[in-house]
Parts: structure tokens; sequence; C-alpha cells
């Protein structure tokens, strides 16, 4: 799935991306629970770039994790075979 537009000669990469929850919806149909999907995305881009062109909001995203580990701004860089997880909030009693 790739869903960013491109500059002619723009280095691009792959990074997988797991969606939980009420965020499944935002990636490819037929995805299975706890399933990635690749992504095709350019050098350089932020989280909060790769949030906008999932069209998942900030407030949407409670937990962001890079290869199982928290990360602590959404202006990191995403980096060649990222495995990303997106996690919404967590409701219950």
């Amino acid at each position: 799935m790739t869903i960013f537009t491109y500059q002619i000669g723009e280095y691009l990469f792959q990074i997988h991306v797991k969606l939980f929850a009420t965020l499944r919806d935002r990636g490819p149909e037929g995805l299975a629970i706890g399933e990635s999907f690749p992504l095709t995305i350019a050098v350089n881009t932020t989280f909060n770039q790769l949030l906008e062109q999932l069209k998942i909001t900030t407030e949407e995203a409670k937990i962001i994790m890079r290869n199982h580990t928290t990360i602590k701004s959404l202006n990191e860089f995403l980096q060649e075979n990222d495995e990303i997880a997106i996690f919404p909030p967590v409701g219950g009693g």
C-alpha cells in the first residue's frame, strides 16, 4: 500500500505498520488482527507525517511503537524496515 506522493529521484524505503482496535479500518482491507502491512515511504518521513497520511489524528494514536519500543516524539524520523504499531486509547472498567 503506497499512499505518499514522491518527487522524481526521491529515496524511498519500506516500513511495516500494524494498526490495532478501532484504527484497523485505516489500513488495507482483509488484514487479520495484529497483521502488519508494508508501506513505502520517503526518506525523512516523521511519525507525524505518517499519521497524517494514514488519516489518524494524534488523539486517536495513544501509543505508537517502533520496533517494540514506545516513541518519544512524533517528530522522529522513520527508518527503513521499521515495524510500527499504533494503538488507540483503551477504555474499560
